[in-house]
């Protein structure tokens, strides 16, 4: 694993261990920007894209974190310091939906 200045940087190579977590959140914010664009709740296109993905992050590490129990045991807990930056990174992602303000253009 290579440090950035912003203190992590992850390669393809370093996600090996915790891929299917890493996959199966990536694949919950495509299914949320997808499921967000066919409610339109926002006014632009890319702010519902962006709200789903978004809200969809963090529910898709809580599944992504059961498959990988599942799947590689023992996983978690060697990488944990990984596992715990992509939680947190998640968690904020999809609380960022709630704190961004979308959809206030012109009012």
């Amino acid at each position: 694993m290579k440090e950035s200045p912003f203190g992590f940087e992850y390669s393809w190579e370093d996600l090996q261990p915790v891929r299917a977590l890493f996959v199966t959140s990536l694949v919950a914010q495509f299914l949320g920007a997808a499921a967000g664009l066919l409610l339109a709740v926002f006014p632009s296109r890319f702010e519902c894209v962006w709200a789903g993905g978004a809200l969809a992050t963090f529910p898709g590490f809580l599944i992504g974190l059961a498959l990988q129990a599942y799947l590689r045991p023992g996983s978690i807990g060697a990488n944990v310091v990984m596992v715990r930056r992509l939680g947190l990174i998640a968690l904020v992602l999809s609380l960022a939906v709630f704190v961004v303000p979308l959809g206030t253009r012109g009012r």
